[in-house]
């Protein structure tokens, strides 16, 4: 059995949101990135966390 990666994965679960909602709903990419340290996991931890209420300025958000 073939372990699945990261990108099979996502394309599984966006091919899947998108059919649906019967449009598309994602961005084209996604990017990965390694935690190395405690730090580097609280930077992308926070990121995470705030990223919500910068939807009103984001360039995607279709209201702007």
């Amino acid at each position: 059995m073939l372990v699945p990666t990261v990108s099979h994965v996502m394309q599984q679960m966006k091919g899947a949101a998108t059919k649906k909602a019967g449009f598309p709903i994602w961005q084209t990419r996604f990017f990965d990135h390694i935690i190395r340290d405690e730090r580097d996991y609280l930077i992308r931890a926070e990121y995470i966390e705030s990223n919500p209420a910068r939807w009103a300025e984001d360039e995607y958000n279709p209201d702007l």
